[in-house]
Order: C-alpha cells, then structure tokens, then sequence
C-alpha cells in the first residue's frame, strides 16, 4: 500500500467523519466548525483529484465566505435563542399555542412544525434513491476514453486562452459562469431584502482601531490587489482566474471594513450597483451582440477577438464577484456594530 493511497484513503474517512458529524450536530456553532472542516477537506479532495482550480474555488468560497457568512448569520441568531431559553418565553411571531422557543432545540418557529418520523424516513429514502441515481450515473460511463478533453484540445487553439478550464468556463460553456454570476446577484438581492438595506453607507461604522492595524492593512492593500490581478492573469495559462481573483479582492475589501478604512460601504448607491452587476451585464451584453452578428450564434466570439474578450469579461467578472462577496459580509456581519 503506497503512502499516497493510505493518504486517499484517510481523507475520504475524514470527508466522511465530518459530514456525518456536521449532519448531527444540534450546536449552530458546532454545525458551522464542521462545515468550514469539511470544505477545507474536500478542497485537498479536489487537489488530489488533479483539479487545482476547483480546490481554490472551494477553499476560498466553500470553507472561506460561506464561513465567515455562516458565523455572521450565527450571532444574529444565538443571542435570541439564548434570551429566549433564560426568560422562558416565546420567541416573537410564536402564536399563542406555540411552545416557548429553547436554546439548542428545534430551530423552527413553531414546535408543531419540526421534522417528525415520516419525515426523516421520507428524506433518507429520498437520499437513497439520488446515491442510487448517481452511482448508476457512474456505472454507465465509458470505461475507455477522456470524456470531454479531446474535444476541448481540438478547439483550445481557437479558444483564446491557453489553459482547458478557462477555456471551458469562459468560452466553450460560457453560460454556466454567467449563471453563477446572477446566482450571486441574487444572493445579495435577498440578504439586502431580509436586512432592509437599501444603501451600504448606511451601515454603522466601525471603531477606529489601533493606529498598527489600520497601518498593516494599508501596507496589505496594494499587495491584494497586486494578487488578485495575478491570480486572474494566470487564468490564461494556469489555475486561476476571475472567481479566485474576486474571493481574494473581496478579503482585501473587508479587511478594510474591519479596520474602519474607506470599503465597498463607502461607494455611492450608482457606483456599488454598477460593480455588481458589471460582470453579469457585460456577458448578458455580449450575448445580445453576437446574437445579432454575423454568425448569429449567441455567446460565440469571433476568433481574432477572443483572447481580448475573455480578458475584458474576467476583469468585470473579478470586480463583480470581489464587490457583491464583500457586500454581503458587510451586511451580515453588521450585527456586530448594533
């Protein structure tokens, strides 16, 4: 047994440890630690599996935002349910049939409306049969042969870049990143709508910190930037791109929230808008041009041009992705200054 097997075989233990345990914990915060854990390993899953592009992705949306999201949402929520199971009453918007809402219980509102039996039987048949869908999915592919990767070296050469992935993401399924772009469009729409924001400005400010803080993160700033710009050049020929070059930009940016430094929640309401939605117009404004053009074929770039549109929708995508992310951490975690 090869050291690299017996390391496959105790991250895929761990892969599954963590999910169990994640599945069971009763404890939000518990529950928030493993599922941080979880997209830590399953991002080494992904370097194992030879796809360095994912692994990052994962790494820094998986495990990175979505924690940070997910600890924010847990200190809006813990503070209530603590007051509510030390006073004994019920939680707001409880009728009066309701029980009292108790810390580390069901989560839910109303006590009538938790999971029962039937469901917990209706959910594990139900995981069943997708493992069963999937693994006949694995069954029935072809034994020999590189799916995929033949045809995308065939037209790598026309593409624009010179790296599979991006020419995959922003060229030969250009869609499917257009997509993601408007999954987060939505996803800030609906943290702006549950929290009542209209404008970031509105935000409270943060304490200005110690004079060493703000000056690390002024130092810290033109090097983000510097990374972030790198990692999207590297999309051309190397893992990287717009997605690991927004997470990165969005760090910068909240850092300097956190510091009380100018931020996304210092840019005018036209001007934030405007970054957030740059990534997402401009592929919806390619589209509608070349499905007008001469080969009248939506999101197919001319080939003397595709170099220099990849590169012209990666920087908007970058700008979109590291401004929305850090828009939404500023707004969830604004709990912290009330």
């Amino acid at each position: 047994m090869t050291p690299s097997l017996v390391f496959d075989l105790l991250l895929a233990g761990a892969l599954l440890l963590v999910s169990w345990r994640l599945l069971q914990a009763s404890d939000l915060f518990q529950a928030t630690v493993l599922f941080i854990s979880f997209g830590l390993f399953l991002a080494l899953a992904w370097v194992r599996l030879r796809a360095p592009d994912i692994a990052l992705a994962e790494a820094a949306v998986g495990a990175g935002l979505a924690g940070v999201l997910l600890f924010g949402t847990f200190k809006r929520i813990e503070p209530q349910a603590d007051q509510a199971g030390q006073t004994g009453q019920p939680s707001q918007g409880s009728g009066p049939a309701d029980e009292p809402f108790v810390a580390g219980a069901c989560r839910l509102d109303r006590a009538a409306a938790c999971p029962g039996r039937f469901h917990y039987l209706l959910a594990g048949v139900g995981a069943v049969a997708l493992t069963a869908l999937l693994v006949l999915a694995v069954l029935d592919l072809p034994r020999h042969g590189d799916g995929l990767t033949g045809v995308v070296a065939q037209k790598l050469g026309s593409s624009g870049v010179e790296h599979p992935v991006t020419a995959v993401l922003l060229n030969f399924r250009l869609y499917d990143t257009w997509l993601e772009l408007g999954v987060l469009l939505l996803a800030l729409m609906g943290v702006f709508g549950v929290r009542g924001a209209h404008d970031l400005r509105g935000l409270p400010k943060r304490p200005a910190p110690s004079p060493l803080p703000r000056r690390l993160v002024g130092l810290l700033g033109p090097l983000v930037v510097m990374v972030a710009a790198h990692l999207l050049w590297l999309g051309d020929h190397a893992p990287g791109g717009a997605f690991q070059a927004g997470v990165v930009l969005a760090a910068g940016l909240v850092l300097l929230r956190l510091t009380g430094l100018s931020s996304v929640d210092r840019l005018p309401r036209t001007a934030l808008l405007s970054c957030v939605v740059v990534g997402f117009a401009a592929i919806l404004l390619l589209a509608v041009l070349t499905a007008f053009g001469p080969q009248s074929f939506p999101l197919e770039y001319p080939s003397a041009w595709a170099g220099t549109l990849i590169l012209a929708l990666e920087v908007a995508a970058t700008v979109s992705i590291g401004v929305t992310l850090a828009a939404l951490v500023a707004v969830v975690l604004v709990v912290d200054e009330q």
